[in-house]
């Protein structure tokens, strides 16, 4: 079983730093430090004689000045310096060789006709496995190379058809991640199917909570979207139990148990009351404009006519009920609750100014790179089989310090730029006051002159 993984290699914010206080280092850092990594001596070696590492259209021992060659001939070295992947494979399912044998085959295939590609094996760890680090830059044509998902998938599946060739096992459905909105969805649909026993209590359920279900017939799938707008999902892509077939069943067991009438039970339609007005008969004591006055324009019955008769024409429109959008108050409150914690973040640390707000995200930055490499260093040590148990412990705690970090990391960014943005828009709204002063001050020295 091998598994599969690729990303682009691009400078850091540290790197470009580097580069600009030291001329010798260039964005070539970047891949220098890649292919060091897939050379490590410790980590490929073989034997005394041997060693699992393959140039393809480069050499294994000058791999980063030939690739460096090919990026300043075509004058690209900027941006995305080279590509990282590695496939692994399941502890004890190929020997070395075997393993650094699939990886040049792969590489052959899947990047040799137009890109140079390191290949080296690892044997660090339980899981041999094989790291490639491909040149973005093209020593044919000087194209970089361009990373989507089809050849992420060419990728893998050049990758299984190797394997199955060499009676190796594949996975055959990856995990994929799903998307929030389906949770969101399979809770509404479980109320809608608490709420009603009827098809159309079940649409008017799901339109109660934002949703619109769509089951026309003369379509082959059944789906739900937002009310305020969105794609369209298929029932059957939430799951075995959201599909058409077993919401018609637990509509069924509803109206088996509580009838037709189980949506307006739960939701019970308002009845409107007019308000009784108790009328004046008597206007002794009044002069006639003031019995005038009442009956046309007061609290009287023949007012009470008049606003009848224009409800009836039109002329008095109904009130209409406001429109309660779930989704998008959702959204409206996550949002709110950014601003919040952006706004407790920068009242708690007293933040002077925003260059004090950057440099405390420089130093949240390298306390996440040290927590980082003491956990994969950790990580390193429970891969070997005489690791301590208390390693597992040791990874969850430093995990949640991380987790915590980069949520901190995350509220400063944002209170950045919002900052920024307000900075933008203050400085804007300046700029057209002056403007304005300035136009009526001329148009004023235009009319004194006249």
């Amino acid at each position: 079983m091998a598994v599969t993984k690729i990303w682009a290699i691009k400078d850091s914010l540290q790197r470009v730093l580097d580069y600009a206080a030291n001329p010798d280092k260039t964005e070539y850092d970047a891949l220098a430090q890649t292919l060091h990594y897939a050379e490590n001596d410790a980590k490929t070696k073989l034997n005394e004689s041997a060693q699992l590492v393959t140039g393809i259209h480069c050499r294994a021992d000058h791999a980063w000045e030939d690739m460096r060659a090919v990026q300043e001939r075509f004058g690209k070295t900027d941006g995305v310096v080279a590509l990282h992947a590695y496939q692994s494979f399941h502890e004890g399912e190929v020997t070395p060789e075997q393993c650094h044998e699939i990886g040049v085959a792969l590489a052959r295939k899947v990047w040799g006709k137009r890109f140079q590609v390191l290949v080296a094996t690892h044997m660090n760890t339980d899981n041999l496995h094989n790291h490639f680090v491909i040149n973005s830059v093209s020593y044919v044509d000087g194209k970089k190379y361009e990373q989507r998902r089809s050849q992420y998938a060419e990728f893998r599946a050049a990758s299984d058809k190797l394997c199955r060739e060499y009676g190796l096992s594949v996975v055959e459905q990856p995990k994929a991640k799903e998307p929030a909105r389906y949770a969101r969805m399979r809770e509404a649909i479980d109320q809608a199917c608490e709420d009603a026993s009827t098809a159309e209590d079940f649409h008017r359920a799901l339109y109660r909570q934002g949703y619109i279900f769509g089951s026309d017939p003369n379509r082959r799938y059944a789906t739900i979207r937002a009310r305020d707008g969105g794609r369209a999902v298929r029932l059957y892509r939430l799951g075995e139990e959201y599909d058409l077939t077993a919401i018609d069943d637990r509509l069924r067991g509803n109206y088996l148990l509580y009838g037709s009438g189980l949506y307006e039970r739960k939701h019970p339609t308002r009845q409107y009351t007019p308000k009784r007005y108790r009328p004046k008969n008597h206007y002794t004591g009044k002069g006639i404009l003031q019995i005038f006055f009442e009956v046309f324009f007061g609290e009287s019955q023949m007012h009470r006519l008049y606003l009848y008769y224009c409800y009836q024409l039109g002329i008095l429109s109904k009130k209409q009920q406001p429109r309660i959008n779930r989704p998008e108050l959702e959204r409206i409150w996550k949002d709110t609750e950014k601003i919040l914690a952006e706004h407790a973040f920068v009242h708690d640390h007293k933040f002077p100014s925003l260059q004090a707000i950057v440099d405390y995200r420089k130093g949240l930055s390298r306390q996440i790179e040290s927590l980082a490499a003491q956990r994969a260093e950790i990580v390193k040590q429970m891969r070997r089989k005489d690791a301590p148990p208390e390693l597992a412990d040791q990874r969850m705690i430093l995990t949640c310090q991380i987790a915590k970090l980069r949520k901190e990391d995350k509220i400063a960014e944002g209170a950045i730029k919002r900052i920024q943005r307000t900075l933008e828009s203050n400085r804007i709204d300046q700029e057209n006051r002056n403007q304005h002063t300035n136009n009526k001050t001329r148009s004023r020295d235009s009319s004194h002159q006249r």
